[in-house]
C-alpha cells in the first residue's frame, strides 16, 4: 500500500523528478532487526500500459542512485548513469517500456539509510542503523511493487550491485522478476573482494572526520572518501585501460623529479578524489553497501546454487566482460548452469579494456543483445 501522493496516474507521480515512496509496514530485515517507516527514493522514465505488463525495473551499482537517465535536477545537469540505454529508442526504449530506478535500501540518494533520522533518538542512524544484506534490499524491492500495485515486471535489469539484487530476487520472488539481465555480477562474493572492501573501509575509517561513523552534523570524511575513490577506480578500470589512457610518459614530456604529480594517471586519480570529496558519496552508506556484498551468498541460505534458483520461470541473460577480474566469467558460468534446464538463458561474454565498468562506459557492445533481449 503507497502512503505517498496517492492520487493520479503512476508515471505522473513518479516520472521527470525524484520521489519518495514510504512504505506502509515495516521492513523485517534478515538479521532479525526492523525497520520502520521505511523511505524509497526512486525515479521513472516512460508509461505505464493499460496492462500494467511493461514495466522494466532497473536496479543500480555500488556508487550510483535513481537518477538513471536524462540531465539531472542539479546545477550540473550531469546525465543519469546510464543514460546510454535508457530512453526513447535506447535498448530499453522508454516509448515502450515503464522504466523504476530506485535507490537501494542504504544507499545514499534519499532511501532509508544510515544518513536517515533514527526516529527513536531524533538523530542520523550512523553506526547504529542495522546491517543489511541483498536479500533485505530484495524485499525492499517486492514492497516497492506491491505499493506501486505492479504484480510482475517485463524485465529487471542489473549489473554489479545491481546484478546481485536480480539473483536475490529470481530466488524470492522469481514470478514478479519477468525477463532477468544480469550483469558483471556474481552469485557469491569471492574472499579476495571482501578483502578489498575491509582495505576501503579501513580507508574511510582512517579519516578523523568520520568521528566513529557520527559526522553528520559536522565536516564528513572527505579524505577518506577520496582514498576510497582513487583506490575504488582501480577496481573498475583494468591493466590495460590504463596503459591505454594514460601511459607512463611524464605529462610535461620530461620528468621533472618531484613529488607533485608527473603523471596523467596521478592527475586522472586526484581528480577521482576530488569529485568524491564534494559531497555525492556518503561514508556511512558505502561501508552498508559493501559490507553487505560481503554477506552475498546465494547458495549458503538454500542449500546450492541450483536450489536458489529452482523457481526461476522466465528466460535470462547473463552478461560477463572477459577482462572483468572482480567477477570472472567462469562465476557468471556458475550460475547459467544453476539454471532450471527449461528455462531460456545466454550467457554473453564481450570484450572490453573497460574490466568491470564496462557495461557503463562501453555500452555499445551490449546494446544490440539487451535490446533483442527485451523485445
Amino acid at each position: 500500500m503507497l502512503r505517498s501522493d496517492p492520487e493520479g496516474r503512476l508515471e505522473d507521480r513518479l516520472n521527470a523528478r525524484p520521489h519518495l515512496i514510504t512504505l506502509a509496514d515495516p521492513l523485517q530485515l534478515q538479521s532479525g532487526a526492523v525497520l520502520p517507516d521505511v523511505q524509497i527514493a526512486c525515479q521513472s522514465y516512460g508509461h505505464l500500459n493499460e496492462a500494467q505488463d511493461n514495466a522494466v525495473l532497473v536496479l543500480h551499482g555500488l556508487t550510483s542512485d535513481q537518477h538513471a537517465a536524462g540531465a539531472s535536477s542539479g546545477p550540473a545537469r550531469k546525465p543519469g548513469w546510464w543514460n546510454a540505454a535508457i530512453g526513447p529508442g535506447k535498448a530499453i526504449d522508454t516509448d515502450r517500456y515503464f522504466v523504476i530506478v530506485p535507490n537501494v535500501l542504504g544507499g545514499a540518494g534519499g532511501t532509508t539509510s544510515p544518513a536517515a533520522q533514527n526516529p527513536s533518538t531524533g538523530r542520523p542512524y550512523g553506526l547504529s542503523f542495522p546491517v543489511i544484506t541483498l536479500a533485505d534490499m530484495a524485499k525492499m524491492h517486492a514492497a516497492l511493487l506491491d505499493a506501486l500495485g505492479i504484480e510482475q515486471l517485463h524485465a529487471t535489469i542489473g549489473g554489479c550491485l545491481g546484478g546481485f539484487q536480480v539473483l536475490e530476487m529470481l530466488a524470492a520472488c522469481p514470478a514478479r522478476t519477468g525477463k532477468s539481465v544480469i550483469i558483471s555480477a556474481t552469485a557469491r562474493t569471492s574472499a579476495h573482494n571482501t578483502a578489498l572492501w575491509a582495505v576501503l573501509r579501513a580507508a574511510l575509517m582512517s579519516d578523523p572526520n568520520w568521528r566513529g561513523g557520527d559526522y553528520y552534523n559536522g565536516p564528513g570524511p572527505s579524505a577518506g572518501l577520496g582514498l576510497l575513490a582513487m583506490t575504488g577506480a582501480l577496481f573498475w578500470m583494468s591493466r590495460e585501460t590504463l596503459e591505454r589512457r594514460f601511459g607512463i610518459a611524464p605529462v610535461s614530456g620530461v620528468p621533472r623529479y618531484t613529488m607533485e604529480p608527473d603523471f596523467a594517471v596521478e592527475q586522472f586519480l586526484n581528480s577521482v578524489k576530488e569529485n568524491a570529496s564534494k559531497g555525492r558519496l556518503d561514508a556511512n552508506s558505502l561501508i552498508y553497501l559493501t559490507r553487505a556484498i560481503d554477506y552475498f551468498d546465494l547458495a549458503r541460505d538454500a542449500g546450492s546454487l541450483q536450489l536458489a534458483l529452482k523457481g526461476v520461470q522466465n528466460p535470462v541473460l547473463l552478461v560477463s566482460y572477459a577482462s572483468d577480474w572482480r567477477y570472472p566469467v567462469e562465476e557468471m558460468a556458475e550460475i547459467a548452469k544453476a539454471l532450471p534446464e527449461n528455462v531460456p538463458h545466454q550467457h554473453l561474454t564481450l570484450e572490453s579494456t573497460m574490466g568491470h565498468g564496462a557495461f557503463l562506459y562501453e555500452f555499445e557492445s551490449l546494446r544490440p543483445a539487451l535490446s533483442e533481449f527485451l523485445r
